[in-house]
C-alpha cells in the first residue's frame, strides 16, 4: 500500500481482507477509496454496495450508499443478474419501489439459470416485479412479468389466475389486443378448455377481425359446440359475406333450449337469421321462418325485415297490413323509419296501395337493403344497390349519397366519394352529417384545410356531442398544428368511442406532438387491437415509439468518470 497508494485494486483487496476478518467498519474506508480510484471497476462498486448493505441491517443510513454503489456496479456489468438482484433487494429495503421494480425486471429479462433456496431466480424476479408493478400501478411492467411467468412450461396456478385477472381488466380498459394475448397464453396451458378460445374469439369479433375470429371459433368448436360459439360463428360468417353458411347456424341457435330462457338473445338471433335470409335472396324463406317460429308481437327490427320481404315479393296486401301495424307501434326501425310523412298518412287511411306508393316502397326497400349490406361491411353490394337506386329516379334525401360515399371510401376510391359528397352538398348544404363527412374527407385528402375546418365547425355547432364530429374537429385542429386545443377534443371523442381505432390513432398523434409519448403509446396500443387499413404502419410506429421511450429513460446514475491518471509516484493527477 505504501508503494502504490493510488492502486484501487490494492484498496479493494485490503477492504475484502478486513471484511473477512470481521472488521466491517474498518473495511468501509478502503472500499470507498477503491471505488474512487477505479470508478470503472464493477468489482469495486459491487464490493462497496454489498458491504454497505451488510451495514444497513443495523444502520439504515448505509443503505443509500449501498443502492448507489450497486446501481453503478450493475451499469458497469449489466449482464450480471446477481448485481441487479442485490440492487433490487436494497431498493426494496429502502422502500424505493420504482427502482426495485426496474431492477427485478432486469433480473427477469436476463433469465438467470440458477436458483435460490430451491426456486428459480428468474421466477422470483418476475414474482417480485408483479407485486411491485401492482403497488406502483405500472401496467406494462405487470403485463410483462405475468406473461413471462406464464410462459414457463408448467406455470404455477397462482400465476395463471393472476394472468386471467389481468386479461379481464384489459378487456374492461379497452386493451383488447393485450387481452387477446393474455387469453391466448392461458389457452396454451389449457388447450382443451373451449371457454378460453371462445374468449379469444369474442375479442377478435369485437375488434372486427372476423377471419381470425372464425378460425379461433373453429378451434373452440373442435372441443365443444355451444350456443355461444354458434352465435359468434354466424356473426363472423355474415361479416365475411358468407350468408348462405350463416343461415343454418342461426337455425341451430334458435332451436337451442338454452336460448329459450333468454328472450333478448333469442330475438337477436331471429333478427340475424332474417337478415341473412333477406341478403341471401330468400325473402319467402324469411316469411316462412316468421310464420313457423314467432309467437307474440314482432320486434320493430324483425317487423321491418318482413315488410322488406313482402315488398320484394310484391305481395302488396300483406305489405300494407304489416306497414300499418308497424306505424302503430311506438318504435320504428329500418324501412318503416324511412317512410315519408305523405306515404305514412296514406297508409294509415287504409285501402290498397296505389302504383305510386308501391314504387316508393320498392325504392325504400332498396335503400334499406343497402344499409344492411353496409352493416355487415359488404361495400360492393351496398354500392351496387345504391347505384341502382340512383339510376331509378331522384333521391328522397341525401342519405343514400352519404352511404355511397362511405362505401367508396371503404373500397379505396376517395376521389369518387368526394364527388358524391359535393353532389349532396348542393342538395342540402347544412346537413350536419354531410358537413362532417365532407370536411373530414378534405382533411384526409389534404385539400382546403380552411373549408374543411369551417364545415366541421358548422356540424359541431348543430351536434356538439356527436363523437364522430368531435373526432373530425380535433383532427382539424391537429392539422392546423393547434395541438394543445386538439388534445381535449380528441380525448372526449376517444371517451365516447373507445373502440374506434381511427379516433384512438388521432388522439395518440395529438399526445405525441405534445411530447406525451407514454400516453400516445397507450392509445396506439388500444388501436392496434382492431383491423384497419393503416394497422401495419401504426405497428411500425409503435415499435419505434417504444424504442424511443426506452432510450429516453433518464439514467439513474451519471456515467462513471474515467480512471484518474496517476503520476509515477502514484499520486492522482488533477
Amino acid at each position: 500500500m505504501a508503494l502504490e497508494p493510488g492502486s484501487g485494486e490494492l484498496h479493494l483487496r485490503l477492504s475484502e481482507a478486513l471484511l473477512e476478518s470481521g472488521d466491517l467498519e474498518g473495511a468501509v474506508g478502503p472500499a470507498r477509496r477503491a471505488a474512487v480510484l477505479a470508478p470503472r471497476s464493477a468489482d469495486a462498486w459491487a464490493h462497496l454496495g454489498i458491504l454497505q448493505s451488510f451495514r444497513g441491517r443495523k444502520d439504515p443510513q448505509a443503505l443509500e450508499e449501498a443502492q448507489q454503489s450497486l446501481r453503478r456496479a450493475a451499469q458497469l456489468m449489466p449482464s450480471d443478474p446477481e448485481l441487479w438482484a442485490r440492487l433490487a433487494e436494497v431498493a426494496e429495503n429502502r422502500r424505493d419501489s420504482d427502482a426495485a421494480l426496474k431492477a427485478w425486471l432486469r433480473v427477469g429479462r436476463l433469465r438467470p439459470p440458477f436458483a435460490i433456496q430451491g426456486r428459480s431466480l428468474e421466477t422470483l424476479a418476475w414474482e417480485r416485479a408483479t407485486t411491485l408493478a401492482a403497488r406502483t400501478q405500472s401496467y406494462e411492467a405487470r403485463r410483462e412479468a405475468l406473461m413471462a411467468l406464464c410462459q414457463a412450461p408448467q406455470p404455477e396456478q397462482a400465476h395463471l389466475r393472476q394472468l386471467e385477472e389481468l386479461a379481464r381488466e384489459q378487456v374492461e380498459k379497452g386493451f383488447l389486443g393485450h387481452a387477446e394475448e393474455s387469453f391466448a397464453r392461458l389457452g396454451s396451458h389449457f388447450a382443451d378448455e373451449p371457454a378460453l378460445w371462445e374468449n379469444v374469439a369474442l375479442l377478435q369479433v369485437r375488434s372486427q377481425r372476423y377471419e381470425e375470429a372464425l378460425a379461433t371459433l373453429q378451434r373452440a368448436e373442435s372441443l365443444r359446440i355451444s350456443t355461444r360459439t354458434q352465435f359468434h360463428t354466424g356473426l363472423c360468417l355474415m361479416n365475411l359475406g358468407r350468408f348462405a353458411e350463416a343461415i343454418p347456424r342461426w337455425r341451430q341457435v334458435q332451436e337451442s333450449p338454452e336460448l329459450q330462457k333468454d328472450p333478448q338473445f333469442l330475438e337477436q338471433a331471429r333478427l340475424l337469421l332474417a337478415t341473412a335470409l333477406l341478403l341471401n335472396g330468400q325473402p319467402k324463406a324469411l316469411l316462412e321462418q316468421g310464420d313457423s317460429s314467432l309467437q307474440g308481437q314482432l320486434s320493430p327490427g324483425l317487423q321491418a325485415l318482413r315488410i322488406q320481404a313482402f315488398v320484394r315479393l310484391q305481395t302488396w296486401t300483406e305489405a300494407g297490413e304489416a306497414l300499418r301495424a308497424a306505424l302503430a307501434a311506438p318504435v320504428r326501425s329500418g324501412l318503416v323509419r324511412m317512410l315519408p310523412g305523405s306515404l305514412s298518412a296514406e297508409l294509415q287511411k287504409g285501402g290498397a296501395l296505389d302504383r305510386s306508393a308501391r314504387r316508393e316502397l320498392q325504392r325504400l326497400e332498396r335503400e334499406a337493403t343497402a344499409s344492411l349490406w353496409a352493416e355487415f361491411r359488404q361495400w360492393q353490394p351496398c354500392l351496387d344497390t345504391l347505384d341502382a337506386l340512383r339510376a331509378d329516379g331522384p333521391l328522397r334525401s341525401i342519405d343514400p349519397l352519404l352511404l355511397a360515399s362511405s362505401a367508396l371510401q371503404e373500397l379505396g376510391r376517395p376521389a369518387e366519394a368526394l364527388n358524391l359528397l359535393r353532389e349532396a352538398q348542393r342538395l342540402n348544404p347544412s346537413h350536419p352529417t354531410l358537413q362532417n363527412n365532407l370536411g373530414y374527407l378534405l382533411l384526409e385528402l389534404d385539400q382546403d384545410l380552411p373549408e374543411a375546418s369551417t364545415l366541421i365547425a358548422a356540424a359541431l355547432k348543430q351536434e356538439p356531442d356527436n363523437p364522430s364530429t368531435l373526432d373530425s374537429w380535433g383532427w382539424a385542429l391537429f392539422k392546423q398544428k393547434r395541438y394543445a386545443e386538439a388534445e381535449p377534443v380528441l380525448r372526449r371523442a376517444a371517451g365516447l368511442q373507445p373502440l374506434n381505432p381511427e379516433v384512438l390513432k388521432h388522439f395518440g398523434e395529438a399526445l405525441l406532438h405534445l411530447d406525451r409519448k407514454a400516453e400516445a403509446l397507450d392509445q396506439w396500443e388500444r388501436a392496434l387491437a382492431f383491423a384497419f387499413p393503416e394497422r401495419k404502419a401504426l405497428e411500425r410506429r409503435v415499435q419505434q415509439l417504444r424504442a424511443d421511450l426506452a432510450r429516453q429513460q433518464p439514467s439513474e446514475e451519471p456515467e462513471p468518470e474515467p480512471d484518474p491518471e496517476t503520476t509515477d509516484e502514484g499520486e492522482e493527477r488533477r
